[in-house]
């Protein structure tokens, strides 16, 4: 049984994936000749996290305040939240 050695401390973890983007990731990582770890690894560390904070200037429940009148959302709720 070969044995997998890395450099530095690593974690061992589990990630739950779609079938298809798991396909998508199994066809890159053989067309690339590394293994599915590896090149879900260099794409996690090739692009910055951004975090976004909420603003409370244009958070959409802010939009939608006061829309509750006879005690229950207006019907139209998903349009004022994210105009859908």
């Amino acid at each position: 049984m070969p044995y997998i050695c890395y450099y530095g401390a690593v974690k061992r973890t589990t990630i739950f994936l779609p079938d298809e983007l798991h396909e998508r990731l199994r066809r890159e990582a053989f067309r690339n000749r590394v293994s599915m770890a590896k090149l879900i690894r260099s794409r996690l560390a090739s692009q910055p996290v951004s975090r976004k904070t909420p603003n409370p200037r244009v958070d959409p429940l802010l939009e939608v305040e006061g829309i509750i009148h006879d005690g229950t959302l207006a019907e139209g709720i998903d349009e004022a939240l994210y105009g859908i």
